[in-house]
């Protein structure tokens, strides 16, 4: 058995950002079942910089609709702070409900 280990971690930050960003869904197919759906953003404020994309392909039922796609969210803070980049990205699935 190894060495015990000990110790702790403890970030507490809080951003405020401004961001602008476009969202959109192009309709397509016989009745327009089908469709492409995308979402980008940039933002600036109180880090360097941050953006997401979006990309993914969906279907429309009657009353309901289902995608997936892949999303990449980047945050890039100021030089120095204790975390400087933060990242996340991966497969993504959704369901939409209307009535």
């Amino acid at each position: 058995m190894g060495p015990g280990r000990s110790g702790s971690s403890d970030v507490k930050s809080s951003y405020w950002d401004a961001v602008i960003g476009v969202n959109g869904r192009f309709a397509f197919g016989k009745k327009r079942e089908c469709f492409l759906r995308y979402y980008t953003e940039v933002g600036i404020g109180q880090s360097d910089l941050t953006w997401q994309v979006f990309g993914g392909i969906g279907y429309t039922f009657s009353w309901r609709s289902m995608f997936a796609g892949w999303r990449h969210l980047d945050y890039n803070f100021k030089s120095g702070s204790k975390i400087e980049s933060l990242n996340f990205n991966g497969p993504m699935l959704g369901a939409a409900f209307s009535w």
